[in-house]
């Protein structure tokens, strides 16, 4: 069989398999029973984006149809889903949801942006691999020392903007190893945001 024949037999195999309704999500994507959600786009003062985004386990799927006019920095854009908040999307249409930060997500900081896994702060790098699970409630990013405040039964005090009280507080390195351990008392704060220089 030469390519040319090939080529048309797979074309029709994919027309059946479109008809069929056989063809994965992924190539339906102009469907908009593939991505139910809409999306607010950051750079363009949070304009609805109808049939976005799509749940895909711990991450989104978004529309790479609606990425593709948005502005792209270390191979990640940020952007804001409905009832998900705020993530970072790679070009081909993986988003992680993050921590939020004014109106959009959380910063990446020395290469890592805080996420949540298991209920608990995870921590992932621009590719949004996972690259640190911890078992902590809560944290602030990585400073430049390598080290991260984190408390273990913390809550929020429901303000706008919300601090996180109570629970014990330490630091971590990039491991995940316990730099500082778990207190009451300020030490670990002092340490990270260099209160004591």
């Amino acid at each position: 069989m030469s390519w040319g024949t090939r080529g048309r037999a797979l074309g029709v195999l994919v027309l059946l398999g479109l008809a069929a309704g056989l063809v994965p999500q992924a190539v339906r994507a102009g469907d908009a029973g593939a991505y139910p959600l809409a999306c607010r786009n950051v750079h363009a003062d949070f304009a609805r984006l109808e049939h976005c985004a799509r749940r895909a386990g711990e991450f989104v799927r978004i529309d790479p149809a609606r990425l593709a006019r948005m502005p792209f920095r270390g191979g990640v854009t940020e952007i804001v889903v409905d009832g998900i908040g705020a993530l970072w999307a790679r070009r081909d249409g993986l988003a992680l949801p993050v921590f939020p930060l004014d109106n959009g997500p959380d910063p990446f900081a020395q290469g890592l942006v805080r996420s949540w896994h298991a209920g608990k702060v995870a921590f992932h790098d621009r590719r949004l691999r996972r690259v640190l699970a911890t078992d902590f409630d809560w944290s602030f990013p990585f400073n430049a020392r390598g080290e991260a405040l984190v408390c273990r039964g913390c809550r929020s005090d429901g303000r706008q903007p919300a601090s996180m009280v109570g629970g014990r507080w330490g630091l971590i390195d990039r491991r995940g190893r316990l730099a500082r351990p778990l207190e009451d008392g300020q030490d670990a704060a002092r340490r990270y945001f260099a209160w004591d220089r």
